[in-house]
């Protein structure tokens, strides 16, 4: 009878040939981020999600209840807000997804880079390795290379109707006061050392608010805390925001960066939004959301993945 495969998985004999295709998947997406500035404008309406983390199957699952025909069909812009690989056993299915979206409609699917967009944390984690599994030794390092070089030329942020910042992790600390757009459109592009070539995309890509236990343990009161928990980047506190929001004459922060347990997160007074969208993260019980931005109001909506 006839061969049954699971779903998703790539016949052995096909691993080149996949791989050739996602080479020249990379270039031109490469050439698209190249020349987009690393803060985007976008008007509403449009899907913004969170972490994706290797999760191909919510990620049609998303495609299913949202884009069911395609971005070109669907009135709302997506946005993405990085950390698209590790920890989940599909990265490579999900970049190339998103990539091929990305050449196939680059007014209507926007990719922002996250945390996990950087060689030495998927050196840490799993994507390296993915790679590597999935095509080979000397294939999967060029693959991995390829993807890593998009990578670098992703934008850092999006700005929604002027008025709702979307970044991966969180505001800055740097003293910058009005200055924040302009500084953040002067990012390098490529960027393939955040850490040392800009400490603004760094913070932009690892910051997190301050949440009431650690404000509690914390007597500073200051607005900026080292964020120990990660070892790099700030906390943030409610009032760091509302004072950057203030000056920037922004309403709100959407972000991702942090699990949550029902996909989603309204913090530091109802200011900022974090949006996670990848479900039994880790082998957990947590569920993925997206947020769908229509004139300056932010609905949430959590996804059913038992479909």
């Amino acid at each position: 009878g006839p061969v049954l495969k699971d779903p998703f998985s790539w016949g052995k004999v096909d691993m080149a040939g996949m791989a050739r295709c996602l080479l020249v998947l990379c270039k031109q997406v490469y050439s698209i981020f190249i020349k987009e500035d690393r803060l985007l404008h976008l008007s509403s309406a449009c899907y913004i999600l969170g972490d994706l983390h290797g999760n191909f199957r919510d990620l049609l699952c998303f495609e299913k209840t949202f884009w069911r025909l395609g971005p070109v069909l669907t009135p709302a812009s997506l946005l993405f807000l990085g950390d698209y690989v590790d920890r989940g056993q599909e990265g490579i299915e999900v970049v190339a997804y998103l990539f091929a979206q990305k050449v196939l409609c680059p007014h209507k699917v926007y990719l922002l880079r996250g945390n996990h967009e950087l060689r030495n944390v998927q050196d840490m984690f799993q994507f390296h390795g993915e790679c590597r599994r999935k095509f080979g030794i000397d294939l999967g390092e060029q693959v991995w290379e390829e993807i890593n070089r998009c990578f670098d030329a992703m934008p850092i942020c999006a700005l929604v109707d002027n008025r709702i910042l979307c970044v991966h992790g969180g505001i800055p600390s740097l003293d910058i006061k009005s200055d924040f757009f302009k500084l953040v459109s002067q990012i390098p592009c490529p960027l393939r050392d955040p850490e040392n070539e800009s400490p603004l995309a760094w913070e932009l890509l690892w910051n997190d608010p301050l949440s009431n236990e650690m404000r509690d343990l914390d007597n500073t009161n200051n607005d900026f805390i080292l964020n120990v928990r990660r070892g790099t980047g700030y906390f943030f506190s409610s009032k760091a925001l509302n004072d950057f929001l203030y000056q920037n004459s922004l309403s709100y922060v959407v972000r991702a960066h942090e699990v949550q347990q029902q996909g989603f997160k309204v913090q530091l007074n109802g200011r900022l939004l974090t949006v996670f969208s990848s479900s039994h993260y880790c082998g957990g019980e947590n569920e993925a959301a997206t947020v769908l931005c229509d004139s300056n109001k932010l609905r949430l909506i959590r996804l059913d993945t038992s479909s």
